[in-house]
């Protein structure tokens, strides 16, 4: 659910109306409106145009497009981890360095391959007694034969 009281605050913080921002995008007002409630849907090119006459993060818009904190992540999906989220960098006096409150060894990676590896464990379930290497059924291997 789009956050509609969030980008009409920062329509009147700057004095800006829902017209203005209208011409500006190439859009017409009541489309705007619209979407700004909620009744159509938002695309990516409209958020970076809003974003940018706003004069805010890309991040901020498409969060309070989704109606959450974190607005790039989809239903069922892990939402996204900014720098904000994870703390800053900090040394303690041993030198061992800390994110988030975490150790060096603790923090999250960089990769993103490393971050995603292991994220499907355990939602694929194979029966017991199936062996996924054995061939296939012979009878239908007939099928698939071109004599």
């Amino acid at each position: 659910m789009i956050d509609s009281t969030w980008f009409y605050q920062q329509l009147e913080k700057d004095g800006r109306s829902l017209r203005a921002m209208a011409r500006a995008m190439g859009l017409d007002p009541s489309s705007l409106s619209r979407m700004l409630r909620g009744e159509r849907r938002m695309t990516a090119d409209e958020q970076d145009g809003i974003a940018a006459y706003l004069g805010v993060s890309l991040l901020e818009v498409a969060a309070h497009r989704r109606g959450e904190r974190q607005g790039f992540a989809e239903e069922g999906q892990e939402a996204l981890k900014t720098d904000a989220d994870r703390g800053s960098a900090s040394m303690p006096e041993g030198g061992r360095g800390t994110v988030g409150g975490r150790t060096e060894s603790e923090a999250e990676p960089d990769n993103f391959y490393d971050r995603v590896r292991g994220c499907m464990k355990g939602t694929v379930t194979i029966p017991e007694g199936v062996d996924l290497t054995e061939p296939t059924d012979p009878e239908w291997a007939k099928v698939y034969d071109d004599d």
